[in-house]
């Protein structure tokens, strides 16, 4: 079976932590027999994604896996199937279509 695994990763920076404001949340498509592998699997590859660089200014960044949120079955995987979706208030949207602001 297939699964949409939506995964959260938080962006430190260890030097200033006044800048640390920056979350990225990232769905990918796994593998497994049931949801507690597809969890598992989810959860290996969220913390082999954790990374960090010297950014444009020399401050280090570090991206950080913080949790898997959710496991979705996905029932085909044809043109146009769905793979994630979410209900969403108000103010969640309202945040989305907020620009980040340079």
């Amino acid at each position: 079976m297939w699964f949409a695994v939506n995964l959260l990763f938080e962006s430190l920076h260890p030097d200033h932590p006044e800048n640390e404001f920056l979350w990225e949340e990232r769905i990918i498509l796994v593998r497994a027999e049931t949801e507690e592998e597809a969890r598992q699997e989810g959860e290996l590859i969220g913390k082999a994604e954790e990374h960090e660089y010297i950014a444009a200014n020399g401050d280090l960044v570090r991206w950080t896996f913080r949790q898997l949120q959710s496991a979705c079955t996905i029932e085909t995987l044809d043109h146009g199937a769905e793979l994630f979706s979410r209900f969403l208030s108000k103010q969640e949207v309202e945040s989305l279509l907020s620009p980040f602001e340079d």
